[in-house]
Parts: C-alpha cells; sequence; structure tokens
C-alpha cells in the first residue's frame, strides 16, 4: 500500500499486479500458510504481496465470513505512520458501505496485520483490462464512486488517489474506495501524490495543500477512462516521456505543464449514450483550473442527478406536451367543428328565413302589380264600351271631316283618365290615354297631343300585338289585337330630357256588327319609374322574359336602382337575367332559382357593368314569381325578382360568428395559458435545483425538498438535502467538532 505514495502511471493496484497474481498462484500451489496464525480466522489463499507485505484470503471461523488480511511482513522499508494513518481514517470510516471496512487490528502480531472485507469481484481496473462498459452502466458507477467521495469527505478526508485500481467491486459489483495511504484529512496541510493522469495538475507539486478538488478531478478522469478505455491526455504527445523525465520534481513539473497546455480531451464525446450534458459534467471535472472544476463530489452528485433528472423527465415533457397538444387540437378540432356547424346553422336558418321573405315580397308584389293591370284592363274595357268612343272611333277617316271630333275624343279619354287615376297612387297614374281606328291612325289622346292626331301607329305592338315593327309600315296594318294585351316596354322621353321605360296596356273597341269586329283600340301607358331612393342592398326587379324591342332578347331588366342612375342617358347599356329567363320557361311557379343562394345580379362587373355604373356584384338572396292577370291567371310574361344581398342578410350572422370567433380565441388564450402554466410548474417542481421563492414555493407544495441555488456555489448543479456542514467539510474548511473525530 505504501508505493501508492509514489507517482505512477501503471493504474494497477500494487497487491495485484500480474507478477503479484503469479506469485499468488505459485504460492497457493505450494500450500504456503499464513504468516502468523490470526485468532479465530483460517488461512484460505494467497493474493499477493507489494512493498508492505502479503495479503492473504481467511475465513472466520464463527461466522464463515470471507476477509482479506494484510500482513506488514516487510517493515524495514515502510512508513509506519502513514500505515497508521490509513489503519487510523479506515477506523474511522467504519460502517460505511461506500469503503472497504476494516474489521480487525493486530498491530502488537508479528508481522502486524489488519483484517478488512474481501471484495471477490477484484477492483475496476481488473474489469476494464477485459470489458469496457456502456455509458448508462458507467453512469452508475460513476455515481456510486461520486457518493463513496462524498461519504469520505463528509467525515473530512480526501481520498487524493483515486483511480480504477483503488475503487473495488463487491459481490453486488458495487464500488468500494480502497487504498487510502494518500488520504488527507480537510485540515492537514501536507502534500499527497497521486497516479499520473488520474491527478489533478495543482496536485503534482510538492508544496500542494490537499484539496476536495483533486478528488473531483481523479473522478472524471475516472469516468473518461471506463468511457473510452484510456484515462484522459495519456494519448498525447509527450505523454509517455512524463514518467522518465527524471527526478520527481521534474516528472510532476512535466505533468503539470502536458496537462495544463494539451487540448481539452474530447474522446467521451463520440461515445453512444454520451450526450451533451453528460459530456459537460466530465469535462468540467477536467478542467485543468480548479477554480472552474465543481467544488466538491457532492456538486458531482448533484450534476448527474439534475442530468438524469432532466433524461428522465424529457420524454415525459415530450409525452406531456404531445399529450397536451393532442387535447389541445382534439378540442380545436371539436370547437372548430361545432363553430362550423353553429354558424352553418344560423346561416342555413337566417338565409331560409330570408328566402321565405323575399318570396312572400316577391309574391305580394307580382299580385299587387297584376291587380293593378287587371284593373287597367277593367277600365279600358269599360272605355271601349263607351258610346261616345265607338261612334268617333267608327268615323275612322272621315272623322278629319269634323273638327270638334277630335277634341271631343280628347276630352272624353281626359275625363275617363282622370276618373281612373284616383284609384291609383301618383307613381302608378297612367301617363297617356289614348283611342286609334280600325285602320292604325290615333284619333285622340288624354292629355291631348294635337300635332299626334290623325299619325299612323299600327305598327305599334299594342295594336297589333306582333311586337313593335319599323316606323315605315305603311297600311293596311298587319292586325289587330282581339283581347287585353301587353305591349313591350319602350323607353319614352319626358319633357325634362330624362327617359323613362314605359309600357303600354290596350284592349280592342268591339263594332256593332254579329261578329263585334274591332273598330279600334283604346289603351294607356305607364311609366316604369324607380324610387328616387332605393334600399341598394334590397329591392324589387321587374323582369320581361319576352323579347324587347331594341334587340329582340329576352330577360330585360326593367325595374332595378341601375335605372334611377340613367334617367339622362338616351342610349343607356341593357342588361338580360338569363337565369329568370331558363326559370321561366321550365314552366313551374313553384320552383326556385338554380342559384337562389347565390344569384348573380346581371348589372354586375361579372356580367359585364360598363365602367361608372354601380356594380351590384356578389352573391344575392333571390326569389321570383310571375305577374298573371285575371281569373285565368293569364300570364303576362313579367316576373318579379325581389333579391338581398346575401352578406348583408348575413350580418346578424356575421356579428355572432365574430363574437364565437372572440370567446374562442380568448378560450384557446386562457387554455394555452394554463396548460403552459401546468407544463412549467411540472418543469419547477421537477426542478431540483429551485433558484426561486416560487420554485420553492411548488416543490414544498409537492412534498419534494428544497434546498438553496448557493449549495455548491459554482458547480450550479442543483441543491441538496444534506446538512452544510458536509460541504463545509469537503471543501477543506473544518466544521466544529470535525478535528476531533479525525
Amino acid at each position: 500500500m505504501g508505493d501508492s505514495a509514489t507517482v505512477s502511471d501503471s493504474g494497477h493496484t500494487p497487491v495485484m499486479g500480474d507478477a503479484d497474481r503469479d506469485a499468488a498462484r505459485a504460492l497457493s500451489l505450494r500450500g504456503v500458510r499464513l504468516p502468523v496464525k490470526v485468532p479465530g480466522y483460517d488461512g484460505e489463499q494467497f493474493l499477493g504481496h507489494g512493498a508492505y507485505g502479503e495479503v492473504w484470503t481467511a475465513v472466520n471461523r464463527n461466522s464463515g465470513r470471507r476477509v482479506a488480511i494484510k500482513f506488514f511482513t516487510r517493515r524495514g522499508g515502510l512508513d509506519w505512520g502513514a500505515l497508521a494513518r490509513e489503519v487510523e481514517k479506515l477506523r474511522y470510516l467504519f460502517s460505511d458501505r461506500y469503503v472497504v471496512q476494516l474489521f480487525e487490528i493486530g498491530w502488537e502480531a508479528d508481522p502486524p496485520y489488519y483484517v478488512m472485507e474481501y471484495m471477490e469481484n477484484g477492483s475496476l481496473e481488473d474489469l476494464l483490462r477485459d470489458y469496457r462498459p456502456s455509458a448508462h452502466d458507467a453512469v452508475a458507477l460513476f455515481r456510486e464512486v461520486a457518493v463513496a467521495l462524498v461519504h469520505a469527505h463528509d467525515k473530512g478526508i480526501l481520498h487524493c488517489d483515486l483511480k480504477p485500481a483503488n475503487v473495488l467491486l463487491d459481490h453486488d459489483k458495487k464500488p468500494r474506495l480502497a487504498d487510502f495511504g494518500q488520504s488527507r484529512l480537510t485540515n492537514e496541510m501536507s502534500p499527497a501524490l497521486g497516479t499520473l493522469f488520474y491527478m489533478a495538475p495543482e496536485q503534482a507539486d510538492l508544496t500542494a495543500a490537499p484539496d476536495a478538488r483533486w478528488d473531483v478531478y481523479a473522478l472524471g478522469a475516472v469516468m473518461y477512462r471506463m468511457l473510452t478505455g484510456r484515462p484522459p491526455h495519456r494519448d498525447e504527445p509527450g505523454a509517455s516521456g512524463v514518467a522518465t523525465s527524471g527526478p520527481i520534481d521534474a516528472q510532476l513539473a512535466a505533468y503539470r505543464k502536458l496537462i495544463l497546455d494539451a487540448p481539452r480531451p474530447n474522446a467521451h464525446r463520440v461515445v453512444p449514450g454520451v450526450d451533451a450534458g453528460l459530456a459537460a459534467i466530465i469535462d468540467r471535472c477536467l478542467e485543468p483550473a480548479p477554480n472552474k472544476r465543481f467544488p466538491n463530489p457532492q456538486a458531482v452528485v448533484a450534476a448527474l442527478d439534475a442530468w438524469h433528472l432532466q433524461r428522465a423527465r424529457k420524454p415525459l415533457l415530450w409525452i406531456t406536451g404531445l399529450t397536451f397538444a393532442a387535447l389541445f387540437l382534439l378540442m380545436a378540432i371539436i370547437g372548430q367543428y361545432l363553430f362550423r356547424t353553429t354558424v352553418g346553422t344560423a346561416e342555413t336558418g337566417v338565409e331560409s328565413r330570408s328566402l321565405e321573405a323575399n318570396r312572400f315580397a316577391a309574391q305580394a308584389q307580382a299580385r299587387q302589380f297584376a291587380a293593378h293591370i287587371q284593373l287597367r284592363y277593367v277600365q279600358l274595357e269599360a272605355m271601349a264600351r263607351h258610346v261616345h268612343l265607338r261612334e268617333l272611333l267608327q268615323r275612322g277617316e272621315r272623322i278629319k271631316d269634323d273638327p270638334t271630333a277630335g277634341p271631343k275624343l280628347d276630352q272624353l279619354l281626359a275625363e275617363r283618365k282622370e276618373r281612373g287615376d284616383k284609384q291609383f297612387p301618383a307613381p302608378d297614374k297612367a301617363s297617356v290615354w289614348f283611342a286609334d281606328d280600325a285602320a292604325g291612325y290615333q284619333r285622340g289622346t288624354a292629355p291631348p297631343f294635337p300635332d299626334h292626331r290623325h299619325q299612323y301607329r299600327g305598327y305599334r305592338d299594342y295594336f297589333s300585338g306582333l311586337g313593335e315593327r319599323p316606323a315605315t309600315t305603311p297600311p293596311p296594318v298587319a292586325g289587330i289585337i282581339e283581347g287585353p294585351h301587353r305591349s313591350v316596354a319602350f323607353r319614352r322621353a319626358l319633357q325634362n330630357s330624362e327617359y323613362v321605360w314605359s309600357v303600354a296596356f290596350s284592349v280592342p273597341v268591339p263594332g256593332d256588327g254579329a261578329d263585334h269586329k274591332p273598330i279600334g283600340v283604346v289603351g294607356l301607358t305607364i311609366d316604369l319609374t324607380e324610387a328616387e331612393t332605393v334600399n341598394a342592398d334590397r329591392f324589387a326587379v321587374l323582369i320581361d322574359t319576352r323579347p324587347d324591342a331594341t334587340n329582340g332578347r329576352r330577360g330585360l331588366v326593367l325595374r332595378h336602382p341601375y335605372w334611377a342612375t340613367m334617367k339622362g342617358a338616351a342610349d343607356p347599356p341593357l342588361y338580360y337575367a338569363d337565369e329568370v329567363v331558363k326559370w321561366a320557361d321550365a314552366g313551374d311557379d313553384a320552383a326556385p332559382l338554380p342559384n337562389t343562394q347565390a344569384y348573380t345580379d346581371p348589372v354586375s362587373r361579372a356580367s359585364g357593368a360598363a365602367p361608372g355604373i354601380t356594380d351590384y356584384s356578389g352573391p344575392w338572396l333571390a326569389a321570383v314569381h310571375r305577374v298573371r292577370v285575371g281569373p285565368e291567371r293569364a300570364d303576362t310574361g313579367w316576373v318579379v325578382l325581389v333579391q338581398e344581398r346575401r352578406d348583408e342578410a348575413l350580418r346578424p350572422v356575421r356579428e355572432l360568428q365574430w363574437r364565437l370567433g372572440y370567446v374562442g380565441l380568448m378560450a384557446v388564450v386562457l387554455v394555452t395559458g394554463l396548460v403552459g402554466l401546468m407544463w412549467g410548474g411540472m418543469v419547477l417542481v421537477m426542478d431540483p435545483s429551485p433558484r426561486s421563492p416560487v420554485t420553492r414555493v411548488l416543490r414544498r407544495w409537492a412534498g419534494l425538498p428544497t434546498g438553496t441555488a448557493g449549495t455548491f456555489g459554482a458547480a450550479g448543479a442543483g441543491g441538496s438535502s444534506l446538512p452544510a456542514g458536509i460541504t463545509a467539510r469537503a471543501t477543506g474548511t473544518p466544521t466544529p467538532g470535525n478535528e476531533r473525530g479525525a
């Protein structure tokens, strides 16, 4: 044991060298006996010899326990003071399961001896010769050795020569510290030399005072050896010549220079299972500068525990995080589904009610319009039966010969117009009443137009019912209507240079003959005026499904807010509702439009609306109804369409959607915050190094131990539940009573 005080890089315990093993086997074969009989023990097997003497195994007669006995047979070359200190330290570490136990001491025997635990699995050095432990196993051994050092430091003892050969393995292969020949008390100032490449650079000085950080460096070197198979810096250029550099002072100086000048060892970083955290712990243990190293083995243990906890909690945190994310995603999917379902149901309900209201409005307006037309026909038929009207129209061309006949007819029409207009509001009053004879010549008007009297009108649709013909069509007429008729719409100029859509209603005037052959027609025109102020988001449109007088195209849009802005245009663009024409041709009055919920207004950019014209683009909710007249419900060719902007109808839904979205966003923020607090709280509770009062409160609430962030100074490895005196003794500052115990 004494030769461990010399500088050596062999890494082997002196009693267990290869030569010693060969000698032990040889002596065993020769049946050698114990150097001296030890009371209560039967010698069993010679294990080896060293500078101090021999080591034997023996069996206790009472308990049957196998022990190791060291016999100091070579007393001449021994430092008995060092041996006495080792034995005294082993006695002080009695009952510590991390140290090879001392059972008995025979100082009075010749030779002296002491009885220790027998470690049947040899040393860590023996293990590492033939076996490279995995990173997981190496960390387990590393921590056990570190804890053993903590226990020794707690007793005020620094090992000062930690290496694999001085770590023995018990029957469970748990490491035990051995060979305390170079150990020092924390209050001792005498130097102690360790083993090359396991010794801290500042320890390689014959004037250095013992420091707990020496054992930290050696601990890192042992771990490095377990991971890589070689101690740190052993393969550096010039390392092989350190032990042959001359006197011991020169060897120590060369060793210090090698460690301080060499790059940081990094072979452990490529070992499978060594992550950045574990590598950082090893690097910190192997820091050449003592002030950058862990201050004591307890800090190393704390750092290992923190690293292990971090590795252990990382999957937990990931699983928890993914669970929270999955739960959040599930809630988001369910919330989105409920949100869409709620909004969709609300949209469907609002659209249905809006469409129903539009259908009712279209039906009501169509029926009102049809009633007005029917009343006009009744008024015209009553006028057609008027005796004086028939008398005047029967004159035909001869009416020109009586200058009073025309004014009489005008007066007669004016009286009827006045009585008829009293039954209608101002916008629906007739603009002109007129009477034409059978030849197609206009004989009277109300209000009177003397310049138009006796002009040919047989080309008009209201007269022939065959559509508008060119004004140059000469007599005789192509035909005359046989019943109530609605003409095609035409643009009429007003006195204020404005234009308005008008339409004529006419009935034939029956003759006195048996066949009642018409002797002319009587009719009136009404203007399809637009109100100056209209609701641009919901309005009614009148559409003519018969061919128009201009292009012969069907679906002309008549009453529409567009025309209120076109009064001064003599030749404005015309727009046609093709969808309504298709609906009318289908013949089913009860059927809705194909695009009821997305009707496209013809007066839109998509339909070719001219620049400068109000654009009515966008989806509309539309409903249609035919204008049918009389008991026979004769089709007038007109269709009333009530359209409402879909976005405007759905404004309450959009407000609901915004509110739900706002509430949903607040719920997301709240849930995210709660999940973040839960996750952060879990991280804080799992943090072994509470650095804030909040963390310590959380750990106390969780029933976990709480330490202080500065327990290990620069280590920063976490808190500890051990008494503060341990740290003080481990760093070389004796606590009261420790000196006496030592």
